[in-house]
């Protein structure tokens, strides 16, 4: 590696290894890597500055913050489009529910519920009763499928990010009945701002980008047989759906029904208008794997 130039550089970066034989496909992703970002400096003439700038911006996006615990790796690939990206390449199937982003603030063990109970505690949301069916290709229902669902409250709020909620508010876990049923009471989720006091949020203002999501419910879902799938569902009539700031916005749109007629109201123990909601989601077996990569 005597005499690195201009022109070797990124030959002598690739060829410095085993060639592959270790880890072929880590090889192949490493190779294409190197080729892209080595063009892409020279395209654009990469200074030192900025070089510098480069590094400060990526050890902040990886530190500890109070909105994002974790850090802000998860939410920049989301930002560049990058998450969405990998999701549209391997989301392929035309009969199943479309799968998409999982997010920065999903959290593995939410509280179980039983069919029926509230997601979440939240006085001032209208409340949403959501139902549906978990099904098959051939729509036949899929019994005990599990939901793991999280959203935001009426404020926009998730619970790691505001400290009036208690922990695992708007998140559970519910099982499907016989019949491939689910039934949630929530509250209609706003659009909000993503976390923006970091170098995200920095980068965002510096590009002339808004840091605004529409309004959207977070699903899990598995059942023994069958694909698990990871997707949200947006609330129609959002002013974002247009421009959501994670690009994630797809078919899954969820209409609302509004009901304030007081027959309604009594008939659901409401005291004011609330909404109704359905949505079925689709599942792929694990036998059509293949065919959906």
């Amino acid at each position: 590696m005597k005499n690195i130039t201009l022109e070797n550089i990124t030959q002598a970066v690739i060829e410095h290894g085993d060639g592959g034989k270790t880890h072929p496909r880590l090889y192949e992703i490493y190779t294409s890597l190197i080729r892209h970002l080595h063009a892409f400096v020279q395209e654009v003439n990469l200074t030192e500055q900025e070089l510098s700038l480069l590094r400060d911006f990526l050890i902040r996006a990886d530190r500890y913050t109070k909105e994002i615990p974790n850090g802000e790796i998860h939410m920049l690939l989301d930002l560049l489009g990058i998450s969405e990206l990998v999701v549209l390449l391997h989301n392929k199937s035309s009969t199943a529910t479309e799968s998409n982003l999982e997010g920065p603030v999903y959290v593995a063990d939410a509280p179980e519920r039983n069919m029926g109970d509230r997601l979440g505690i939240d006085p001032d949301g209208n409340t949403l009763f959501l139902s549906g069916r978990v099904l098959d290709l051939n729509n036949k229902p899929i019994a005990n499928a599990l939901l793991d669902v999280w959203q935001s409250n009426s404020k926009g709020l998730y619970d790691l990010h505001d400290a009036s909620q208690a922990k695992g508010n708007f998140r559970g876990r519910f099982r499907t009945n016989s019949d491939g049923s689910y039934s949630i009471e929530t509250v209609v989720p706003i659009g909000y701002t993503i976390p923006s006091s970091g170098p995200c949020g920095e980068m965002l203002q510096l590009l002339g980008r808004h840091t605004l999501r529409a309004g959207h419910i977070h699903f899990k879902l598995s059942a023994a047989g069958y694909i698990p799938l990871t997707t949200q569902i947006h609330i129609d009539g959002d002013p974002h759906l247009d421009s959501d700031t994670t690009f994630a916005v797809r078919s899954a749109i969820l209409k609302l029904q509004k009901h304030e007629a007081p027959d309604k109201l009594n008939a659901y123990n409401q005291s004011k208008p609330f909404y109704t909601a359905e949505f079925d989601f689709v599942l792929q077996p694990t036998d059509q794997q293949t065919d959906a990569a």
